[in-house]
């Protein structure tokens, strides 16, 4: 009788120890087995290793190749270590030990645990075994994710793969670092985004001029980065790895994770998780994109504006709307200019509803919005912002997340120091050598002071943001930077405009244009 052999080795059980690019584990594994196959008389086939995979991994290429081949008749017998190295999965023992292999005439033998499907008797201990098995691996994937949700509590970057624009300090695989080279195209994705550019038209821009895409730029680091489906666009930008950028909070310096999560332990499938249950953990690394602009992105992607033609996204998408009938005027038309028209939709469709003008031409409202936004600038900078913008500073935001990495800052700095005064304990205790003590508590000092200095500068910092003055000046220079509007831009107007109400020409052909304004 030919005899397959079957040799399977998890990540975790891995050792270090490789002979020709297998494992030690590995290679007792096949001389057991093929000892056994020997002695029993049966001749040795195709050996299948799968070494790094989970015995609940259902994509194991040499499980399935073997699968393959015994329902083809190429071998009677499959030789394992144990059930478990063969499956942890119940489901399989039973689609395969009790079911498949029978109609196939194929019989499994796990050598230690003396599982033979031969034995009809052993029927009941196969299935306990396969119980067993299972309730293992849902008890450590219990345990391994209550691990991994912990360190995302303690502001650690548990992921792989560091995101784009970072890489893994070497001293610490938990702590970010920033790409240099990466980070250069996250600010260029932002800055495009507040100049006017949709998701799909930075994806296009970038894709054209050739800039790496993050899966492209991990292979090309030499990192051994798989993507969920390998597809030929997977090496381009798209708009939806774009719009992740600008709604990633990791890239203004706090740890966000735990957006998605496996649907099981038995599943590689991943389900989306609530925002609300992001782990979010301020200031644990160095930001690629400041406090402020990207609290300004925030507010232009919660505008939910189309992007137009080419991808650019018109300065006034989503803001004008109807006098007539209050409905939104969408943009439409083609080309760019004076080909491009704002209408109302219920206007357009039936005009009982709402008697207004269908079309005007978008370059049109533009220049009378531009008109005003000037004369409105013009009329208050001798007085200065308005009181409102100190009653509701957009900066607030930045500043309720700067306290939030103060707290976490100083709860590392008392964890530190309970660290060191340990330290003396362990080495009073004689469980620490001098030299052991000496190393660890000057890396624990030298981690304090880093930790103090940020504290002295961000409590310096909200000590003068908080100061009523401090912030009517910072006001007042964002005020006075408006003295030179040439043209209306995106950014711009979601700054200063709620929303932009037009009304039908009068009987002289004269427009209402009325400005709700954001103050």
């Amino acid at each position: 009788m030919r005899a397959a052999i079957y040799c399977r080795l998890s990540k975790e059980d891995a050792g270090t120890d490789r002979r020709g690019g297998e494992s030690e584990s590995i290679q007792n594994q096949k001389s057991m087995l093929i000892r056994y196959a020997l002695e029993h008389g049966y001749e040795v086939g195709p050996i299948y290793i799968d070494e790094d995979y989970s015995g609940a991994d259902r994509r194991r290429p040499a499980f399935n190749r073997m699968i393959e081949a015994a329902g083809q008749g190429r071998f009677e017998v499959i030789l394992a270590k144990t059930q478990s190295r063969f499956t942890r999965d119940m489901e399989l023992v039973e689609k395969y030990l009790h079911g498949r292999f029978v109609a196939w005439g194929v019989r499994f033998i796990a050598v230690v645990d003396h599982v033979d499907t031969a034995d009809a008797a052993g029927k009941k201990s196969r299935q306990l075994n396969g119980l067993v098995n299972e309730w293992y691996l849902e008890d450590l994937s219990a345990s391994v994710r209550s691990v991994l949700t912990h360190k995302r509590r303690q502001g650690k970057h548990i992921g792989a793969f560091a995101p784009y624009g970072y890489q893994k300090d070497p001293a610490d695989r938990n702590h970010l670092l920033v790409d240099p080279v990466a980070a250069g195209t996250v600010r260029r994705i932002f800055a495009l985004y507040l100049a006017g550019n949709g998701t799909a038209r930075i994806a296009r821009l970038l894709n054209e001029e050739r800039v790496p895409s993050p899966t492209r730029y991990k292979r090309a680091l030499g990192l051994a980065y798989k993507g969920a489906a390998h597809s030929p666009a997977e090496d381009l930008w798209g708009k939806a790895t774009v719009y992740r950028m600008l709604t990633n909070r990791t890239y203004a310096g706090d740890m966000e994770q735990g957006r998605h999560q496996k649907a099981s332990y038995k599943s590689n499938k991943t389900l989306w998780v609530p925002k609300e249950k992001w782990i979010v953990v301020p200031g644990t690394h160095e930001g690629i994109i400041d406090r402020e602009t990207f609290a300004r992105v925030q507010q232009m992607l919660g505008q939910h504006a189309r992007s137009g033609v080419g991808g650019a996204i018109h300065p006034l998408a989503g803001k004008v709307f109807c006098g007539m009938c209050g409905a939104a005027m969408e943009q439409t038309g083609s080309g760019g200019g004076a080909r491009r028209y704002f209408r109302c939709r219920t206007a357009q469709r039936d005009k009982t509803r709402c008697p207004g003008q269908a079309y005007l031409p978008a370059e049109q409202l533009q220049q009378l919005v531009l008109e005003q936004v000037r004369h409105h600038i013009a009329g208050r900078l001798g007085a200065g912002p308005p009181e409102a913008w100190l009653e509701a500073d957009p900066a607030d935001g930045r500043h309720a997340v700067e306290r939030g990495e103060l707290e976490h800052l100083q709860r590392e700095i008392r964890r530190r120091r309970q660290a060191i005064r340990e330290l003396y304990l362990d080495k009073a205790g004689g469980f620490l050598s001098p030299g052991q003590f000496q190393a660890l508590n000057e890396a624990f000092l030298q981690e304090v002071q880093v930790l103090e200095h940020r504290c002295e500068k961000l409590a310096a910092a909200l000590e003068a943001e908080e100061d009523p003055a401090c912030r009517r000046q910072a006001l007042c220079r964002r005020w006075d930077a408006f003295r030179q509007v040439k043209t209306l831009n995106r950014d711009l107007a979601c700054l200063l405009i709620e929303k932009v109400v037009v009304y039908p020409p009068d009987t002289k052909n004269t427009r209402t244009v009325e400005i709700h304004w954001t103050f």
